[in-house]
């Protein structure tokens, strides 16, 4: 499988995202700073907690909308509404005028035009590819998507401070350019939109509608999985960050490294590993069964997060950085996989919707997690992120199991017709 075999719009998916990705990363992170620095940190976390709210609220509604009027629209309209946020944020951040509150209002609204355009994304890129193809997108994706941010990153952490105006003029010539890719590049892939604008303007719809989703025992186990593993993602920059800030400290041949420094150390083979071996790793494990690769790979996850948590050995940390990135490499391209496959195909925007909205759910326990981690001890701390990982790799388990026996049963049906 090579990237010229890829359909269209997956070539184009993953090209415009790459990009989009590198602009976005070199603004978003930094706005926690510039609204702090103008409105204060507690005013900040709140404002950041209601655009996160606003932000799951309309992901869900994306899901919903995108599987009755059709992936393309959906798009189309995600990324108007980012032209225009972007086009008033550039505006207020200019030479000549700036307004916090008014960036506020755009940075909310840009952030809603993401939560519109993942689930519709998300599903278009199911709805053309085959379970075949499906490791090598998603491993591909993985990688890019990897590169980016941490392009974006460096170009923010050299750049916002000084020169916001451009970063945000280049964010809104990206957005332009993928909306006219989307308007006479991209074609709509869902069979037979269900347009019916009083059933989408009925509340009752929607509800009945995600109820529906939610009785999917399968489905659900997944996205518990999902919140299990991904804490502990978001508990790299929050406790382990504090923690080592506040606990470590060594020398390696006479070169003094810090907590914070040792962190810093920690992303940076983080991102080397991750840009010099998913190629290679993804394309190797495509040889072996998922299920085992999922199983090894979140278990080398939760053991390096269980040392990461506790120790204070410059060897050990190393070693932790490097084993974890390697289960997440392992792990995250397969779950990917198993996901395209069990969301039914009447409604795999609103399906995405929902993983989508198990992130979220993460974050805020990544949060908590450094609440606990200021009453217990990190060796607790240590069984807690163990136990998450154990209880993420049951839940994915038991999902592909009722996959599995969904699968045979509806095989026996079939058989049994003839």
């Amino acid at each position: 499988m090579k990237f010229r075999d890829l359909h269209s719009t997956i070539k184009l998916r993953i090209i415009t995202d790459f990009f989009t990705d590198i602009t976005q990363m070199s603004i978003l992170p930094f706005m926690a700073i510039y609204f702090s620095s103008h409105v204060g940190a507690g005013m900040t976390g709140i404002l950041l907690m209601i655009n996160i709210s606003i932000s799951i609220v309309v992901g869900l509604y994306s899901g919903y909308l995108s599987d009755r009027i059709g992936r393309k629209k959906m798009m189309i309209i995600a990324q108007v509404i980012q032209v225009i946020a972007l086009t008033v944020m550039a505006s207020v951040n200019s030479p000549w005028y700036t307004s916090v509150w008014i960036t506020y209002l755009m940075f909310v609204l840009s952030n809603m035009s993401s939560s519109l355009i993942g689930p519709a994304a998300n599903a278009m890129i199911i709805d053309i590819s085959s379970e075949k193809e499906r490791p090598f997108i998603y491993g591909l994706g993985y990688w890019t998507g990897n590169i980016s941010i941490a392009l974006g990153a460096a170009i923010g952490g050299l750049l916002f401070e000084d020169y916001k105006f451009l970063l945000f003029l280049l964010f809104l010539i990206v957005s332009g350019v993928t909306l006219l890719l989307i308007i006479f590049y991209i074609d709509e892939t869902l069979a037979t939109p269900k347009i019916d604008i009083e059933e989408v303007q009925q509340k009752a719809g929607i509800i009945n509608h995600y109820m529906a989703v939610l009785k999917d025992r399968g489905f659900m186990l997944f996205v518990l999985a999902t919140i299990f593993t991904m804490s502990l993602e978001f508990q790299l920059d929050k406790y382990v960050a504090v923690r080592l800030k506040n606990e470590f400290h060594t020398f390696f041949f006479s070169i003094e490294i810090t907590g914070i420094k040792m962190f810093g150390l920690i992303m940076l083979i983080n991102t080397i590993t991750i840009v010099c071996s998913t190629l290679y790793l993804s394309k190797w494990l495509s040889k072996y069964n998922p299920k085992v690769i999922l199983s090894i790979g979140l278990s080398i996850y939760a053991c390096s997060f269980s040392v990461l948590a506790f120790s204070n050995s410059f060897s050990l940390l190393v070693l932790s950085a490097l084993l974890f990135t390697l289960g997440e490499l392992m792990y995250s391209p397969v779950r990917q996989t198993i996901l395209a496959g069990i969301v039914h195909e009447q409604a795999r925007a609103s399906y995405m919707a929902v993983d989508n909205l198990s992130y979220n759910v993460a974050m805020l326990l990544g949060s908590l997690g450094l609440t606990l981690g200021a009453f217990i001890p990190s060796k607790a701390m240590a069984v807690l992120y163990f136990g998450l990982g154990i209880l993420g790799l049951l839940c994915y388990r038991y999902s592909i199991g009722i996959k599995e026996r969904k699968s045979v049963e509806q095989n026996q049906r079939i058989m049994n017709t003839f």
